[in-house]
């Protein structure tokens, strides 16, 4: 197992309530692909540097995780399906 870290901008017109209940799918997709979370900070709502689609604002969060390296793009295509997520980056601890 590696560890990764993912930082993840939610649609800010969820409301803070729907947007945790996501960043708790999010984890569950990691642990469902055999992944383990070491840390998940959320950051709350914040107001975008530039309009992104009709969002201004989001809620951010960053996840730290161990999974198997085979397993990352797995979760890339299942993020890349849900319309909540504006945008995430997944990148590789040293």
């Amino acid at each position: 197992m590696k560890k990764y870290e993912i930082m993840t901008l939610t649609k800010g017109s969820l409301g803070e309530e729907n947007a945790q209940k996501f960043s708790k799918q999010i984890t569950q997709v990691i642990t469902d692909l055999g992944g383990k979370i070491e840390t998940n900070d959320f950051w709350g709502k914040r107001k975008l540097s530039y309009q992104i689609g009709q969002e201004k604002e989001g809620f951010y969060e960053v996840i730290l995780f161990e999974l198997d390296p085979e397993k990352i793009n797995n979760l890339k295509s299942k993020l890349n399906t849900n319309d909540n997520l504006v945008r995430y980056l997944v990148t590789a601890k040293s």
